[in-house]
């Protein structure tokens, strides 16, 4: 059961604290669902994979259809023709074939899912919102961000919009050591569950709700 808010602490690029966010109680304090994270989990890995092994069956090869030899008289076994698996450059048989698997993930459970996620990650401090106004690219300022908050040596995921502010933001980390920039595109179950600590830019984290009330 959710509670009333989530109070999410806002820092600027030098650490310090400077207020906090009020987030979506349905988003970041419900009791994490474990089942619907691995279904949502595997549904969105599955959707990575296809298989692209071909090979041809004897009706496919572009050989001739022709006997190869007499049916009877020679001594020797029946053959239909040369496009048959037991003969050299014939067809395959039970061969693999291209294939896309299909893992259908209801949206309530990728709601779900996601809010299992930040929720959890919430509970255990591990949810940032930066403020920051950068107007061009600085990786030194979120280097010494992270070392200031001691993440160095953690997978961080810095949140971002399509907003200009946070593409200056994500130019600033995408080079640094165990960091990864989500964009609108990765917030999932998925990109979420594989950093330790999520820190979202001011626009992003409204974004998100926004979108998560809205789906």
């Amino acid at each position: 059961m959710a509670k009333s808010k989530a109070e999410i602490p806002v820092l600027d690029l030098k650490g310090k604290s400077v207020g906090s966010f009020e987030g979506l109680a349905e988003l970041f304090t419900i009791e994490p669902n474990e089942q619907a994270v691995h279904f949502a989990c595997e549904g969105q890995r599955w959707s990575f994979y296809t298989k692209t092994s071909s090979t041809k069956g004897r009706s496919e090869v572009n050989f001739t259809g022709k006997k190869p030899r007499k049916q009877k008289g020679g001594g020797t076994s029946r053959q239909g023709d040369v496009k048959a698996p037991q003969w050299v450059g014939g067809g395959v048989a039970f061969g693999p074939q291209p294939i896309k698997r299909e893992f259908k993930v209801n949206r309530k459970v990728k709601k779900l899912a996601l809010a299992s996620v930040l929720s959890d990650r919430h509970s255990g401090g591990q949810v940032r919102v930066l403020k920051s106004d950068l107007s061009a690219p600085k990786t030194k300022s979120l280097e010494g961000f992270l070392s200031t908050l001691e993440l160095s040596n953690a997978r961080v995921g810095f949140v971002v919009s399509r907003d200009d502010a946070d593409k200056n933001l994500a130019k600033s980390v995408r080079n640094l050591s165990k960091v990864d920039v989500l964009s609108e595109e990765k917030w999932t179950a998925l990109d979420f569950i594989k950093a330790d600590c999520l820190v979202f830019s001011e626009k992003a984290i409204a974004e998100l709700s926004k979108k998560f009330q809205n789906a």
